[in-house]
């Protein structure tokens, strides 16, 4: 839409409501949060929609009532609080506190040059908002800071959704995000979607899983493993220098 009625206030969103809020033409902070949101955390997102009026739009969104935005967004962890700009995912901040809200706002609005909470309140685990863990979806766009400057290592899985070994190991790579939660950290990357990533890493056949860390890439691994080769590979990934 090309206009936006102004609120003072964070506005709830849904799945069926949050496209027309990123249609809006003011940047848009969207806050995904499970069971209860610390009320300072509250507090502080009420105090700047007001501060910010006709700026930028608050949206609160409840991810134990919207999987689909969970998924859709990558969310692993709550709170997480993720700014767009017309229309597009600008930074995000996992497990943020009261404090760093206005950061992140900041940034959003031209006012700082780097989201400084992303990068020093990223969890080290995988977690799901629903408390288990899943592989995080991961794009050309968040590929350098979700593998490449994550702080756990990572397995990276290269796929297609017309991929039937893809498909055969998913299952594994599900089972390994859950058992290894907190100690690495299972990514998943469609190469048809996401072909600038696809080149970068050469992945000329898949599925391909790439394992890095510290920034470095570790091994390279193509085709369907069985799992307990996997397995083996990813206790390699956590010993490896």
């Amino acid at each position: 839409m090309s206009s936006v009625r102004t609120f003072d206030f964070p506005i709830h969103a849904s799945e069926q409501s949050f496209a027309r809020v990123l249609a809006a033409s003011l940047p848009v902070a969207a806050i995904f949060w499970s069971n209860r949101l610390n009320p300072d955390i509250d507090g502080e997102l009420k105090s700047q929609a007001r501060a910010l009026a006709g700026k930028l739009l608050i949206a609160k969104i409840n991810a134990a009532e919207n999987p689909e935005l969970v998924h859709r967004f990558s969310i692993a962890t709550t709170p997480t609080l993720i700014t767009f700009r017309e229309g597009r995912e600008l930074a995000r901040a996992e497990n943020i506190s009261a404090t760093s809200v206005r950061e992140q706002l900041d940034y959003v609005l031209g006012v700082d040059r780097q989201p400084r909470a992303a990068a020093k309140e990223k969890p080290a685990p995988s977690a799901r908002a629903d408390g288990g863990a899943k592989p995080l979806t991961v794009t050309d766009q968040t590929f350098a800071r979700e593998v490449m400057q994550s702080p756990l290592p990572v397995v990276v899985d290269f796929w297609a959704a017309w991929c039937g070994p893809c498909r055969m190991i998913a299952p594994s790579l599900e089972k390994i995000a859950a058992d290894y939660a907190g100690r690495v950290r299972v990514a998943k990357l469609n190469v048809d979607e996401n072909p600038r990533s696809a080149a970068q890493y050469e992945a000329r056949a898949i599925p391909m899983l790439l394992l890095v860390k510290n920034g470095r890439i570790v091994d390279r691994l193509v085709g369907a493993l069985p799992e307990p080769q996997l397995r083996a590979h990813v206790e390699r990934l956590l010993r490896a220098a």
